[in-house]
């Protein structure tokens, strides 16, 4: 199965840590589209003195995917470049809830700066 929608940001706090160049994200989303769901995302970014930046983290997302509702967590690995940000996504096995246990997938994330266009999401799921 397919899921297509948008991620919007509804908060975020940074820390830098000097000593390893590191920025601890927390960050607020909220899906829309084939996924209807709140979401706290935590990443880890290094960002290069060219501008260009990348990132791991994970996401607990809990709302509806199709008319199955639940929680489950997505693993981000991304990167940031010429102003467009891209993260391959993968559902963490095991960590379904609810309607969504035993879900899997892949996916991906896209954004450009400068806009006030909400990233735009792309998963691909199934279930055990």
């Amino acid at each position: 199965m397919l899921a297509f929608g948008t991620v919007k940001l509804k908060g975020i706090d940074e820390k830098f840590d000097q000593l390893t160049g590191l920025t601890r994200s927390k960050v607020n989303h909220r899906y829309a589209g084939d996924i209807e769901a709140e979401a706290r995302f935590e990443c880890l970014t290094f960002a290069s003195d060219t501008g260009a930046a990348n990132f791991v983290g994970l996401e607990h997302i809990t709302g509806r995917i199709g008319d199955r509702n639940g929680g489950f967590i997505l693993q981000h690995i991304g990167s940031v470049k010429s102003g467009r940000t891209e993260s391959m996504l993968n559902v963490l096995y095991g960590s379904g809830t609810g309607d969504l246990i035993g879900i899997k997938g892949h996916g991906r994330t896209t954004w450009t700066s400068g806009t006030d266009n909400p990233s735009q999401v792309l998963l691909e799921y199934s279930f055990e």
